[in-house]
């Protein structure tokens, strides 16, 4: 799964961006522009991996978007009595689209009187049947339990709706749009050459085997994936491991 990456996220780039036009193309979403525009505030909700991936696409949309956005645990929204209105969109990020804490926020939102996106891979999964609107991430069937192409199709499925509704809201004049579905564009080819380099990541692997104690750290937008990477590492090896922000070391 790990080498099919490239391919994964070309299938979730495929027939969505328009380079000439500048724009984005999201036909499941079926969510009016109006409803869209109206949207004061935005909250990802997800478990796991899927949480690490909408920390990034709280970067995403609060930049390019500029609205503010919120990242909750599945698992512990309901519990709190969530501030929702007419006017929140939830986001709901999930490989499967049955993880059962995800889905039980999702009709949290809903209830609350949300509008409802789900980000998922599985067509027809209860997550896309009971949100608003959908976008696939198209990453083709999940073999094994340790997420890789989900998680990264996720990113830019949420970079997606990210530049999505900064079109929709005017946020975004054409040429930078176009610098963003460009770098989409070549992505699935920078990840081939990171592969390529597979030798050494094995020689490096090899070199810190014996290690009992892992450290990420990293700053900003790559705080989230110092987490997956972190917990990728305790799900495959049992090492034990822990994401910071690089900053935070110091305290």
């Amino acid at each position: 799964e790990i080498f099919e990456q490239p391919w994964s996220i070309q299938e979730t780039v495929l027939g969505r961006v328009s380079l000439d036009a500048a724009q984005v193309f999201l036909s499941e979403l079926d969510i009016a522009d109006d409803q869209l525009r109206a949207v004061d505030r935005i909250v990802l909700l997800a478990c796991g991996t899927s949480w690490h991936a909408g920390l990034v696409g709280k970067f995403f949309i609060e930049q390019l978007v500029g609205v503010p956005v919120e990242v909750d645990y599945g698992s512990e929204y309901r519990y709190r009595d969530p501030i929702v209105s007419p006017t929140t969109l939830a986001i709901v990020v999930t490989q499967s689209g049955e993880t059962a804490d995800t889905l039980a926020a999702l009709r949290e939102a809903r209830r609350k009187g949300a509008t409802a996106i789900a980000i998922c891979n599985v067509v027809g999964s209860m997550a896309t049947r009971e949100a608003h609107g959908t976008v696939y991430t198209h990453a083709g069937p999940e073999i094994g339990v340790a997420s890789t192409k989900a998680f990264t199709t996720q990113l830019v499925a949420l970079h997606l709706l990210a530049l999505y509704l900064a079109q929709v809201r005017g946020m975004l004049d054409q040429d930078a749009m176009r610098q963003h579905l460009h770098g989409l564009n070549h992505l699935p080819r920078l990840i081939e050459q990171t592969l390529e380099r597979d030798g050494v990541i094995r020689e490096a692997a090899q070199r810190f085997a014996r290690q009992e104690n892992f450290l990420y750290l990293a700053r900003g937008i790559h705080y989230p994936i110092a987490l997956e990477g972190a917990l990728k590492l305790k799900e495959i090896s049992y090492i034990h491991a822990e994401g910071y922000p690089a900053g935070e070391m110091k305290h």
